[in-house]
């Protein structure tokens, strides 16, 4: 017997108010109210837009999909478009901020021979005692996939 499992099982999604999660939405509201409550020393005309657009921009960019925030991931797609125009032209203007920011460029090329290669760890993998299945209802029956030390020996059931 089988069972299908949910990807998120462990997963709790709480809800706030429009879909939107409330630790975000407290979030939101400290960062609004901490932007305000700053610029109003500097410039009091300026506080509330101010704070109302923070709040806004940091619900945005605290917003998930695939389990990242928006700001990580444009932060990552940056990083990587750096590294790809570093890695194509070694002396141009990226090249260069890349090695400011102690970039590894060789990140950007990729070798199928390492990527691919067996592990090195001695580690023997011996399947002779799993039978697999294409499905999980034939399990029940006898004629699944036997893995066996030598061509054409018996399989004892």
């Amino acid at each position: 017997m089988a069972a299908d499992f949910k990807s998120h099982v462990l997963m709790r999604d709480e809800k706030g108010f429009f879909g939107i999660a409330f630790k975000r939405l407290i979030l939101a509201a400290v960062a609004g109210g901490l932007a305000y409550s700053v610029t109003r020393f500097g410039a009091p005309g300026a506080a509330i837009p101010t704070g109302i657009a923070i709040a806004v921009l940091t619900l945005v960019m605290s917003g998930t999909r695939g389990g990242l925030p928006l700001w990580q991931r444009l932060l990552l797609r940056g990083r990587g478009s750096l590294l790809l125009a570093a890695a194509r032209r070694p002396e141009s203007l990226p090249a260069q901020a890349a090695r400011a920011l102690e970039l590894p460029v060789g990140l950007a090329q990729l070798e199928g021979e390492v990527i691919f290669a067996p592990p090195q760890s001695g580690i023997e993998v011996d399947m002779r005692e799993w039978v697999t299945f294409a499905r999980a209802s034939e399990a029940d029956a006898d004629d699944g996939l036997v893995f066996v030390d030598a061509p054409m020996q018996e399989v004892a059931r």
